[in-house]
């Protein structure tokens, strides 16, 4: 499985105010998954084969609007997200880009894990963006965390 990277890129530099958009996804988790980078890689990696496909569909679509693509395929792109915060019961990754800044926070606590996304827009193309992917982002993370019990 493939790390978040750590060090060789920029801290995520986050906009000064609340994000413009954001939801938590809970679920159980088993006794085996002892922390939150744990958590994440197992979540991200257990992607079902429709998400593979609509992840391919993205890339098609969003390559000529300069979003990044490369290793998109499965939770590979979410895996070398930079990594915002950790600790062994969180672990925070984002990036920023002209069209929206997003980060996710894969947090431990009482045998559960509870996934939080915030959004912050910083184009209109941005919400439009969220706005394509919005439910198939809903039912990726439920299904996600379902493996983890």
């Amino acid at each position: 499985m493939a790390e978040p990277v750590h060090g060789n890129r920029p801290s995520l530099a986050r906009p000064d105010r609340a994000p413009n958009w954001s939801d938590r996804h809970e679920g159980s988790v088993s006794p085996a998954i002892r922390d939150a980078r744990t958590a994440y890689l197992k979540a991200i990696h257990g992607f079902p084969a429709w998400a593979r496909m609509a992840l391919r569909l993205r890339n098609r679509i969003v390559a000529p609007f300069g979003l990044r693509t490369e290793g998109a395929e499965g939770g590979e792109l979410m895996a070398t997200l930079p990594v915002v915060h950790e600790s062994a019961d969180r672990l925070e990754v984002g990036l920023a880009d002209k069209h929206l800044t997003f980060a996710i926070e894969t947090a431990l606590s009482g045998g559960r894990a509870a996934v939080t996304t915030r959004i912050w827009f910083n184009h209109w193309s941005g919400r439009f963006y969220l706005a394509a992917v919005l439910l198939p982002h809903k039912l990726i993370l439920r299904h996600s965390l379902r493996g983890l019990a």
